[in-house]
């Protein structure tokens, strides 16, 4: 499925959880990925979501409209 999600390269993030997960991992906990997409979903209310993970990027959204992007690379994630 193609998604319409250039607006993340222009746009600041919602939710950026970078600084503690940079941190986290020098201290030797890992890269704490899962952990840190689980807390977006949380925060920002995406349970309920179908989330698409297409590569570096999950994509959420409900009834056929964009709702969230997560880099959980960079940890920082997007709300529409």
């Amino acid at each position: 499925m193609d998604y319409d999600i250039e607006f993340i390269n222009t746009t600041d993030s919602t939710v950026d959880y970078s600084e503690r997960a940079i941190a986290e991992f020098e201290r030797g906990m890992g890269d704490r990925i899962e952990v840190y997409t689980e807390q977006f979903e949380s925060d920002c209310g995406l349970e309920l979501c179908d989330a698409d993970d297409i590569g570096g990027l999950i994509v959420y959204s409900a009834e056929g409209a964009l709702r969230a992007v997560y880099d959980y690379e960079s940890f920082c994630g997007w709300v529409v």
